[in-house]
Formats: C-alpha cells, sequence, structure tokens
C-alpha cells in the first residue's frame, strides 16, 4: 500500500511533497503513541509542536 500511495501520489503533488507527508504521518503516529503511552511508551505530550511544525510546511508550500 506505501508503495502503491507513493507511486499514485508523486505525479500529483510531486516527489518532495510525498516526502514530507511520508515523513509527517511517522513523526504524527510516533507522536500519539508517545503522547498517550500507547505500546507500553513513556507519556510525553508533544502534539502541539507537531502541529506547529505541520503548519509550518503548509505555509511553505503555499506562500
Amino acid at each position: 500500500m506505501y508503495v502503491l500511495g507513493c507511486a499514485w501520489l508523486v505525479p500529483q503533488i510531486g516527489t518532495g511533497q510525498v516526502i514530507v507527508l511520508v515523513l509527517f504521518g511517522q513523526l504524527f503516529f510516533s507522536a500519539i503513541i508517545d503522547n498517550w503511552g500507547l505500546l507500553h511508551s513513556k507519556v510525553n505530550p508533544i502534539i502541539l509542536g507537531l502541529i506547529t511544525m505541520f503548519i509550518g510546511v503548509v505555509v511553505l508550500h503555499f506562500i
């Protein structure tokens, strides 16, 4: 699914944006795991920083 999704998205939004989305997805789900202590991990509330980073990427894309 990952390869198919990337192959489908690259012609539509570009390679750089696909890489940003992949990295953001990985960071987002790791932040969810950290924020709620899933998988017996230590709780680290870092969602606000991730949201700020995402807004920065969106702003840079549209400027």
